[in-house]
């Protein structure tokens, strides 16, 4: 029996859903947009007493976050490793003082090898 002696990176990565965003992408761009939406929501509903105007503008934000949010991540992502969106999100909180301050970088070289 033989087996695989070599196995092609792209198939341990998660695959594009929806414009090239991954499912976990997709789902950042869709908090980002729904609580976005929330807070613009409240004024114009506090102002007009339209209360469904909140969750109305929150669909509607998360909604324009998918369908432009894969461009912009997609821009974002081009030529850096499949992990990059997330340890440049991770590092963003460090930064700012929220969740593990510790976060590990350095630089090593990787073998594939072959020759």
């Amino acid at each position: 029996m033989a087996s695989i002696d070599f196995l092609p990176d792209r198939l341990n990565r998660e695959p594009s859903v929806f414009r090239g965003l991954t499912t976990s992408e997709l789902f950042i761009a869709f908090l980002l947009g729904f609580f976005s939406g929330l807070f613009f929501g409240v004024i114009p509903a506090i102002a007009l007493q339209l209360w469904p105007l909140i969750p109305t503008c929150a669909l509607l934000f998360a909604a324009l976050a998918i369908l432009w949010g894969g461009k912009y991540f997609a821009r974002l992502k081009r030529g850096r490793p499949d992990t990059w969106l997330y340890l440049a999100i991770a590092a963003w909180f460090a930064r700012r003082g929220f969740g593990d301050t510790r976060l590990i970088q350095f630089g090593a070289i990787w073998s594939i090898k072959r020759s």
